[in-house]
C-alpha cells in the first residue's frame, strides 16, 4: 500500500483524483459482498445474542474518545476538498449525509464481520478486527485482500492530500508535489511502529486518542471564533494582508494559541480522572473548557484594544 501511494502521488493531483473515483464504487461493491458472506456465514441472531468477553469490553468514556477523534479527523480532512465545491449545499449538506451514511453502514457491516469471525471461530481476538483479517477469515480471498489495498489507498490518498496542502500552506518554500513526497515518506515510516511496538490495534487506539487531543480543542477554537466571535462573517480579502483585520500580533493570534494548549492539557487532566474517562469521555469536555477559554480571552483582548 506504501509502494502504491508513492506511485499515485508521483503522478500529482490528476492520478489521486483518478484512484478515488475507482476506489469508491469497489468500497462499494466489497461492503455488500461481504454483507452477503457475513451473514451466510452466521445469523443474525447469532450476532445479536454474542457478548464480548468483559476483560476486552471497551468503557463508554473510551468508545466516545475513539469515535469523536475519528470523526474530527475526517471532517477536518473532507473540508480541504468539500471547500471547492460549486455550491454551499454540496459542501454542507451533501458531505454531511455521504459521510454519514457510509460510516454507519460500513462501521455495523465492520462490526457484524468481526462479531461473525468470532463465532465462526469459536474465539475472539481483537486485532481480527481489521478488514484484512476479516476477509480472510471469511474466506473472501485473494480479490478481497485486493480490493481492501485499493479501496485503502483511496482512504489514504485524501489524508496525504490534506497533509501535504497543509505542509505547503505551512512553508510556501515547498511545492504541492514535494509536499506530497515529504509527508508520504513519513507515512510509510509510521506504518511501521505497530509491527516493532505493540499490536495494530493499540497504536491506533493510541493514535486516535492522540486526535482527540490535539484535533478538539483546536476545532473548539475555530467553532467560537466563527460562529460567535466573527458572526458566520470572515472578510475573506482580509486573510492574506499582513497587518489585516486578521493580523493579530505579527501573523499570530496568541489567544487561539494558548487556549488550544490549556485545551489539550485540560484533555490529558480530564482522562486521568477515571469517573470521566470511563463515562463521558474527555473530548467534549476539553472542546468546551477550550472554547470558553478562547471566548472570554477574545473578549478581554478586544475591550482592551478598544480602550488603548
Amino acid at each position: 500500500m506504501s509502494v502504491l501511494h508513492l506511485l499515485s502521488i508521483s503522478l500529482g493531483a490528476r492520478s489521486v483524483q483518478l484512484i478515488e473515483r475507482v476506489g469508491i464504487v469497489l468500497v462499494v461493491i466489497f461492503v455488500l459482498w461481504e454483507s452477503v458472506v457475513v451473514f451466510r456465514t452466521v445469523s443474525f441472531h447469532e450476532i445479536l445474542a454474542w457478548q464480548a468477553p468483559t476483560r476486552l469490553r471497551m468503557s463508554s468514556g473510551m468508545a466516545a474518545d475513539t469515535l469523536a477523534a475519528f470523526n474530527l479527523a475526517w471532517v477536518t480532512a473532507a473540508s480541504d476538498f468539500s471547500r471547492f465545491t460549486a455550491k454551499k449545499s454540496a459542501a454542507t449538506t451533501a458531505s454531511f449525509l455521504g459521510a454519514n451514511v457510509g460510516l454507519f453502514w460500513f462501521a455495523f457491516i465492520g462490526l457484524f464481520a468481526t462479531i461473525g469471525t468470532a463465532v465462526s471461530l469459536n474465539h475472539f481476538d481483537p486485532n481480527n478486527s481489521d478488514p484484512s483479517t476479516v476477509a480472510a477469515k471469511l474466506g473472501l480471498g485473494v480479490i478481497a485482500l485486493l480490493v481492501i489495498v485499493l479501496t485503502s489507498t483511496t482512504a489514504n490518498a485524501v489524508n496525504l492530500m490534506s497533509a501535504g496542502s497543509a505542509l505547503t500552506n505551512m512553508t510556501h518554500r515547498l511545492s504541492l508535489n514535494v509536499s506530497l513526497w515529504l509527508v508520504t515518506i513519513a507515512a510509510t515510516l509510521v506504518t511501521f511502529i505497530p509491527v516493532y511496538l505493540a499490536s495494530f490495534l493499540d497504536v491506533f487506539e493510541a493514535f486516535l486518542d492522540g486526535i482527540g487531543m490535539f484535533l478538539g480543542p483546536e476545532i473548539a477554537v475555530f467553532l467560537v471564533d466563527y460562529f460567535f466571535l466573527k458572526r458566520k462573517d470572515y472578510r475573506l480579502g482580509e486573510f492574506t494582508k499582513i497587518r489585516g483585520a486578521y493580523w493579530y500580533a505579527h501573523g499570530v493570534n496568541w489567544v487561539a494559541v494558548a487556549s488550544w494548549v490549556l485545551g489539550v492539557v485540560a484533555y490529558w487532566g480530564l482522562k486521568q480522572v477515571p469517573v470521566i474517562a470511563t463515562t463521558v469521555g474527555a473530548t467534549f469536555l476539553a472542546m468546551a473548557i477550550t472554547a470558553v477559554i478562547y471566548w472570554a480571552g477574545m473578549r478581554l483582548t478586544q475591550k482592551q484594544s478598544i480602550h488603548a
